[in-house]
């Protein structure tokens, strides 16, 4: 029989590696997925056994802790200032506390032994079911007449089980280098599965055609050749061979001289975004206009493109002109925290724990720097994506940690 505290444990590991697996699929799956860690995350610290059992009680998490205390301190505060409090409210309880507590639940989790290769095998069979996915919808939809309703047929690119090509490269993205790091640490028949799996997310990649996600790609590259000596031949290699194929595939469609120009549609209104958020942050530098309230207030500071509301596909600049400078201050802490932190395991780590890691690590930065330039940390899937993910790197580093202190 098992008691109600192994329950609890059992509960948060199985919630975990679901979620993992269908995340790309689902949203409805993040918000289960995360009531049923929470659950039982609050049940380990009801347990007198468990209570302690945290890795947030490591002086080396100190710093993203902190990090984190003052980046909701900030957010709490501006909806003092926000003209729609209830939303300000909202966006505060129910996407950056989620996403937050997503890290510290997590990072406990997969602080314990063999859950980290255990979800890893889950992020590998849903990417597997992704790549199946858009390449069926791709053979099938653009083939067929009564499939002429489709987003597909507007956007021309593989898109996936999302709603459209830039969510799809995100993801792609940012498991493309996980599990590019998880198929170095097997062996066999094992590793060239997983090889096959990565090149087909690399072919997937390509033909999103989604110029952010193949620099924050860029970006994840360099991440490897700069933190792993043994990899950095390999890492500078494999993002010259990237941004040639890339270069490759713009120039095929015409569309090389356009993504560097003001002309380009997407140029365009990303540039008439950031001004709108430019207006904002310059009306109001400190505080901003209040936690979740950018596309409340868009129209207001609209200067050009689709008068709607929108983000500002600059999640920096959406962060300045929701919750000011100060706001923007305390995110950018907390990710420079986090990503120190990461490096600092990886230098401290060896062998399989290095180069998940690194996997890690690579995919989390790829993912902050097109940030810049889309909405990755205001997309439900792709900001739980990423949280989730930093959790786990977290866990696996603090492992390490204590694996190699304890030898």
């Amino acid at each position: 029989m098992i008691s109600g505290w192994r329950a609890a444990r059992l509960l948060q590991e199985g919630s975990l590696c679901v979620l993992l697996f269908l995340l790309p699929f689902s949203k409805a799956s993040v918000e289960i997925c995360f009531g049923l860690l929470l659950l039982g995350w609050t049940v380990d610290r009801l347990n007198p056994a468990t209570r302690g059992a945290t890795v947030w009680r490591s002086a080396r998490l100190r710093p993203v802790l902190l990090a984190g205390c003052a980046f909701l301190a900030v957010c709490a505060a501006s909806i003092a200032v926000s003209g729609f409090p209830a939303l300000s409210a909202r966006g505060l309880v129910f996407k950056w506390l989620e996403y937050l507590l997503f890290t510290v639940i997590v990072a406990d989790v997969c602080s314990r032994p063999r859950i980290v290769t255990r979800a890893l095998a889950f992020v590998a069979w849903s990417a597997l079911g992704v790549v199946g996915y858009a390449f069926i919808q791709v053979t099938f939809v653009l083939k067929t007449k009564a499939y002429a309703f489709h987003p597909l047929w507007y956007y021309k690119r593989m898109m996936g089980p999302y709603e459209n090509p830039i969510d799809l490269a995100t993801y792609l993205m940012v498991v493309g280098f996980v599990l590019l790091a998880y198929a170095l640490t097997r062996r066999g028949p094992a590793r060239w599965r997983l090889g096959a799996l990565v090149a087909l997310i690399a072919l997937c990649l390509a033909e999103t055609r989604a110029v952010g996600a193949w620099l924050g790609a860029g970006a994840g590259f360099l991440v490897m050749a700069v933190l792993s000596p043994a990899l950095r031949r390999a890492g500078l290699i494999a993002l010259l061979v990237a941004a040639a194929l890339g270069m490759a595939v713009l120039q095929r469609e015409g569309r090389l001289g356009e993504v560097m120009a003001r002309s380009d549609v997407g140029v365009r209104d990303r540039w008439a975004m950031w001004q709108a958020a430019l207006g904002m942050i310059r009306d109001r530098p400190v505080l901003g206009h209040g936690l979740n309230t950018f596309m409340a207030n868009y129209l207001a500071y609209w200067v050009g493109g689709e008068r709607q509301p929108r983000y500002a596909h600059n999640c920096y600049l959406q962060v300045a002109a929701e919750t000011g400078l100060v706001g923007l201050a305390a995110f950018l802490w907390l990710l420079g925290g986090l990503f120190a932190h990461l490096a600092a395991g990886i230098r401290r780590a060896a062998g399989t724990g290095q180069l998940l890691l690194l996997g890690l690590c690579a995919g989390l930065v790829a993912f902050a720097a097109q940030a810049g330039l889309d909405t990755n940390f205001y997309s439900l899937r792709q900001a739980a994506l990423f949280w989730v993910l930093a959790g786990l790197a977290i866990g696996l580093s603090e492992r390490v940690a204590e694996t190699s202190s304890s030898a």
